[in-house]
């Protein structure tokens, strides 16, 4: 998958909580990554601002800091469950000190991006995906097989 043009957004002050847009995830998908680049030239002042991805259920993801880069930076939201919907807006909170720069006369343009996916934390549980059809396979063989603490010992026979 590929990062997903989201907003490019010039923040003033008054930006406390910025909606940038509905962003949905796959049906298996349980984290957004986020890249965030900073269109002004640096050097600058800023910091952080928290990203989030909110839903009826709330921040399903949770939400985290981000900083703002002229290169990029990608970070990314997880709670490492998979979130009860999956259609939600993308949020962006700059903290009161970048908006006293903003109010200052300090302009802070920001572009982001976003992708879901799959956080892979090792194999897949038993019985999910390829695991299923390879232990079906062997009902009607002289292969048994035992589980034990979620793994699966082979018995050749």
């Amino acid at each position: 998958m590929t990062f997903e043009f989201v907003k490019t957004h010039t923040f003033t002050p008054e930006d406390l909580d910025v909606v940038l847009g509905t962003f949905s995830m796959e049906p298996e998908d349980d984290c957004i990554w986020f890249r965030i680049t900073q269109d002004n030239p640096d050097p600058w002042p800023w910091s952080y601002g928290i990203v989030g991805w909110r839903t009826s259920f709330g921040y399903e993801l949770g939400s985290t800091k981000c900083y703002s880069n002229i290169y990029g930076e990608v970070t990314k939201l997880s709670s490492g469950l998979q979130p009860l919907e999956r259609t939600g807006v993308l949020t962006f909170e700059p903290r009161s000190f970048n908006l006293s720069w903003v109010k200052k006369g300090n302009p802070w343009t920001l572009t982001f991006e976003a992708q879901s996916g799959s956080l892979v934390s090792g194999p897949p549980a038993l019985g999910i995906r390829a695991t299923l059809g390879v232990f079906d396979d062997l009902a009607d063989s002289r292969v048994t097989y035992a589980i034990k603490d979620g793994f699966a010992t082979i018995k050749l026979t």
